[in-house]
Parts: structure tokens; sequence; C-alpha cells
């Protein structure tokens, strides 16, 4: 239930105080950096719920969520589009598929996000999704 919920948000700080997560959510990422920076109370939801290990590379595309722990940041993580595109590649029978992927790079790390209509991957560099997707549909992308 955690995971869907930070995976809806445009923006959040998630608070972890013991076994609870503490959700301030956000309209946009600049109302966000306006509550942090002069206290403004503009937030658009408030939540708490059961502490569990989340997954953030699966965020909305430009959506900030800073994780704090007892009101001390820990890590902040965004996720920017960079590429999008539609491929055509051959399956081992020779069948002909269309596939629609985005590629997302972190702002706060290396790492790069691979989303399609069936698979949500993360890389820990451009050169692994650069291979994964030259092994897997015999494609090389310029972004």
């Amino acid at each position: 239930m955690l995971q869907q919920r930070v995976n809806e948000l445009n923006s959040a700080i998630l608070n972890i105080v013991k076994d609870k997560v503490h959700i301030t959510g956000f309209m946009r990422e600049e109302m966000l950096l306006l509550h942090l920076n002069k206290g403004s109370k503009c937030w658009s939801s408030l939540g708490v719920y059961d502490y569990q290990e989340l997954d953030f590379y699966n965020i909305k595309s430009d959506s900030l969520i800073i994780v704090q722990k007892d009101e001390l940041e820990i890590n902040r993580y965004q996720y920017k589009r960079i590429y999008k595109d539609t491929l055509q590649y051959k399956d081992a029978e020779g069948k002909v598929f269309s596939l629609t992927f985005t590629i997302r790079k972190s702002s706060y790390s290396k790492h790069y996000h691979l989303l399609t209509e069936k698979t949500s991957l993360l890389f820990d560099n451009n050169y692994d999704i650069d291979r994964y997707l030259l092994d897997e549909f015999d494609v090389a992308c310029s972004y």
C-alpha cells in the first residue's frame, strides 16, 4: 500500500519515525521546496503508513521524493525522462513486434531506469542500459 501511494505522488517528503512513514505530499516539486525553504503549509496530502522497504525507481517522472529519518534527510529520488522511442524487433521465430520504451536518468545518482509497457528495470549506468537494449532487442540508441 505504501509503495503504491509513493508511486502516485507528484512530490513528497517521507519521514520515517520508528515503524511508521509520515508522508507529506505536494502537487509539484516547487511546492515541496517552498515548504522546505520557507515553512509554507502548501502540501496537498498527509498520511501515515506502516514502514516497508520501497523501490523509488517507479516514481513519476520529475517527482521529487525526499526521504527523512526522524526529520533528518537521508536521501532524494527524482527521475527525469531523457529518451523515449518505439522500436521494432524480431523474436526467435522471426515475428516482428513493436515496443515503446522510456529511459529516465536519476537526478541524484548514476542510475538509469528503463520503462516499457511490461517491464521496469534499474541500471547502474548508461553502458548497462545500452548493453541490455543491444542484447535483448538488437537495438542501439543515442540519447
